[in-house]
């Protein structure tokens, strides 16, 4: 989400729109001119959330006071996830609509089925407009709320991998690349287990094949959201498997943890011969394939959630590991072992995402457009 928002703000910018950035993260900085960024705690989904009258008031008096800075008044609004953990922001600002004229929207990038936050999302589905981030979260969203919930697929900043050269030779260190948190439920065990699988397909082979050790990079985004505070624990357990299954830790050793921001990720993908996203729950949607797609890289996922929709090469789930593991192995052995068909695939991967989720033709155009057509209902297009 973090880097769909960056790249859509930018998209704003660069065709002369105001755009503020209200967020909870510390220390976020605007991703170019023309971008505001305001910080307050009470936006912090890492926090302690609260979701009483007096949260939603302090918001509102805050919202107040940022929407209307002279020459530069606020009138449409556009959330994403605000119904995770607190319905305090998402009440505020409407409560706020009448007076300040307000037009409000709202994307899904997921939603969570227990429910307190069924019971939050539901609070928060009284804004004008709802998008979720693919046909399979537009489902789960109507289960929710029932409410009409429009698919609106994110895209990709296309212009940022579509240069990246396409796959040349594969050599004897593939490097295998987990573009994702570092969290229990997005497969970097999984990553792991399958590297020792690879590692087996290795040593009963002859020739040059017998000589691949595959790596594999996991990023550590520093710059996403710790929703559960998992990240250092779960980072000493992969540890701890690394050393379990005796591969080596580190920069060009078996297994990399490398820290990437947003705009780390284009040499990530470049570094890559295959990338894998193993989630072990039903993703929304998945970015990160989509961006690796447009790079040229063949991406092998699990079939859960929204991954099959992105045209991913897909993988079936399974509870056990181990079994998706050798699955993911399977997969990842024959690309790193027919280098023409890791090729060709990286090489379809990114028409595929070309011609059907450019961030500018499937986003950033419809968007304004609905922006506009709101704006114009709401008497305030002088003013956008």
């Amino acid at each position: 989400m973090e880097t769909h928002l960056w790249d859509f703000s930018r998209a704003l910018a660069r065709r002369g729109h105001r755009v503020t950035v209200l967020t909870g993260s510390v220390g976020a900085h605007a991703p170019c001119d023309g971008v505001r960024v305001v910080h307050h705690d009470l936006l912090d989904l890492s926090a302690d959330h609260r979701d009483d009258d007096a949260t939603v008031e302090e918001l509102r008096g805050w919202f107040r006071q940022e929407f209307t800075v002279p020459g530069a008044p606020v009138h449409l609004v556009h959330g994403h996830n605000l119904h995770h953990f607190s319905s305090a922001p998402a009440r505020a600002l409407k409560s706020l609509q009448d007076d300040l004229n307000l037009v409000l929207l709202h994307t899904y990038h997921s939603i969570w089925r227990s429910p307190e936050d069924e019971r939050i999302a539901k609070e928060c589905a009284v804004w004008d407009v709802h998008h979720a981030v693919s046909d399979f979260l537009v489902n789960a969203c109507m289960e929710v709320l029932g409410e009409p919930v429009d698919r609106t697929y994110l895209g990709v900043n296309t212009d940022a991998y579509l240069t990246i050269p396409e796959l040349d030779v594969v050599g004897s260190y593939p490097v295998v690349l987990l573009p994702a948190r570092l969290i229990p439920n997005k497969g970097a065990r999984v990553a792991i287990l399958m590297l020792k699988h690879l590692g087996k397909r290795a040593e009963q082979c002859t020739g040059e094949m017998a000589a691949m050790r595959p790596r594999l990079v996991l990023t550590d985004p520093f710059d996403t959201v710790d929703f559960h505070h998992e990240r250092g624990e779960f980072r000493g357990d992969l540890t701890r498997l690394v050393e379990h299954y005796d591969l080596l830790e580190g920069p060009g050793q078996d297994v990399e943890f490398r820290p990437a921001g947003i705009d780390d990720m284009r040499k990530l993908y470049e570094e890559a011969t295959v990338v894998v996203y193993p989630s072990r729950f039903d993703e929304p949607m998945g970015l990160a394939p989509l961006e690796a797609m447009c790079a040229a890289r063949p991406v092998v996922a699990t079939g859960v959630g929204g991954l099959g929709e992105g045209g991913s090469r897909l993988v079936a789930p399974d509870e056990d590991e181990e079994e998706l593991a050798s699955r993911f192995a399977d997969e990842v052995w024959r690309l790193l072992t027919v280098p023409g068909e890791a090729r060709e695939a990286g090489r379809a991967a990114r028409e595929h995402v070309r011609h059907r989720f450019d961030l500018k033709r499937v986003y950033v155009e419809p968007m304004l457009t609905e922006y506009t057509r709101l704006l114009v209902k709401a008497g305030v297009l002088g003013d956008f």
